[in-house]
């Protein structure tokens, strides 16, 4: 199937929206098996069905009408099954192998030294004291495996560890990796979290025009050591921290679309198709940069709500975008995201206050009966 023929692709994981708007965009048929089903995913797909942990990925996809799978964040826990669908499936994204390789924090270890990054601190059993130390899970995402030391779960595995927080700006670096080379997409400052008590979940990012020259550098050595040890192919992001003296503290790596990409997907040909193109060891175009800058935020419950759609958009100024829609009338529990709110902005600074002040109007409006 080549890139720019319609197929039948399948989005699977956690939340496939953004990414299931970006196949489609380039004029893809797409399918989705998400945990929400969001209105908006499910007006650009053919089909969707809910993401189940009782049936294996392959079980979930028996019957379907299906050129390739796109694996999405959120089934880090499921490598097992995703090596197993490979077995009948045709896959766009990482191997469970090379998940397990960017994973391993000790091969980061020496990915961050050729690329003159640092890393944090870490120790496998629990410091004392603990604090300015964090606790984390192996393979998890979006930041919900991460706690801080002194108020972990009390279950933990082996392959879990402690890590020394580290303090400074957080920012989500995207890139795509072909046959021939990897281009830089674009950076994002990463919105601190203010949800408790999962302080460290994704809550959203703002793109930036760019980073200093020296440290884009040594990102763009980065990300290319990561694509020649692993062959790699396709989109992924690098999570770091650069801290007060502009050192560049390597965090994670995410080798699949991830949360910030939508803000840079302006092009004539979608991240997505570049995406399916890279993993087809096709000739991929050029990354069409833009000068727009966007932003968004991801709004959390922070009671149960009954979410009725109207009245979050009377209390949101129009020029921004909602996304990730609950269907009308649904209960949302506390703690889990109700939508996503996207705004195209002049600055950085300008875009986090037109967020900021958005979801100062949002409790009023979700919380009323």
């Amino acid at each position: 199937m080549s890139s720019s023929a319609a197929g039948n692709i399948v989005f699977v994981g956690a939340t496939a929206r953004a990414a299931a708007q970006s196949a489609r965009r380039s004029g893809l048929r797409v399918a989705a098996i998400d945990l929400f089903g969001d209105r908006d995913l499910r007006d650009v797909c053919d089909r969707w069905s809910p993401l189940r942990s009782d049936r294996s990925l392959t079980e979930q996809l028996a019957g379907e009408s299906v050129d390739a799978v796109v694996p999405l964040g959120g089934l880090e826990s499921r490598l097992q099954e995703l090596d197993a669908l490979r077995e009948t499936h045709r896959v766009f994204g990482a191997t469970a192998q090379q998940i397990r390789q960017l994973n391993d924090p000790a091969w980061l270890d020496r990915a961050a030294q050729v690329a003159g990054l640092a890393r944090p601190p870490r120790c496998t059993h629990k410091p004392s004291p603990a604090s300015g130390w964090l606790f984390k899970r192996a393979l998890s995402t979006g930041g919900l495996g991460v706690f801080i030391a002194d108020s972990m779960p009390a279950d933990s595995d082996p392959d879990d560890w402690f890590e020394c927080q580290i303090p400074g700006r957080s920012f989500g670096v995207n890139f795509l990796a072909s046959r021939d080379r990897v281009d830089w997409i674009g950076v994002a400052a990463s919105l601190r979290s203010r949800q408790r008590p999962k302080p460290f979940q994704y809550e959203g990012s703002i793109g930036l025009p760019m980073l200093p020259d020296s440290l884009q550098q040594r990102l763009q050595r980065l990300a290319e050591y990561i694509v020649q040890e692993t062959q790699l192919r396709g989109l992924f992001g690098i999570d770091v921290i650069v801290d007060p003296a502009q050192r560049i503290w390597l965090l994670e790596v995410n080798p699949r679309w991830t949360a910030s990409m939508e803000l840079f997907d302006h092009g004539s040909t979608s991240l997505l198709q570049l995406h399916v193109a890279a993993c087809q060891e096709e000739e991929v175009a050029a990354i069409e940069t833009s000068k727009t800058l966007m932003g968004k935020r991801v709004l959390y419950a922070d009671r149960p709500i009954h979410f009725v759609y109207q009245r979050l958009r009377d209390a949101i100024p129009a020029a921004i975008q909602i996304a990730d829609v609950p269907t009308e009338n649904s209960e949302i529990p506390q703690g889990q995201p109700i939508c996503s709110l996207i705004v195209l902005g002049a600055c950085p600074r300008e875009i986090a206050r037109q967020l900021a002040a958005a979801c100062r109007n949002k409790r009023v409006s979700v919380d009323r009966r």
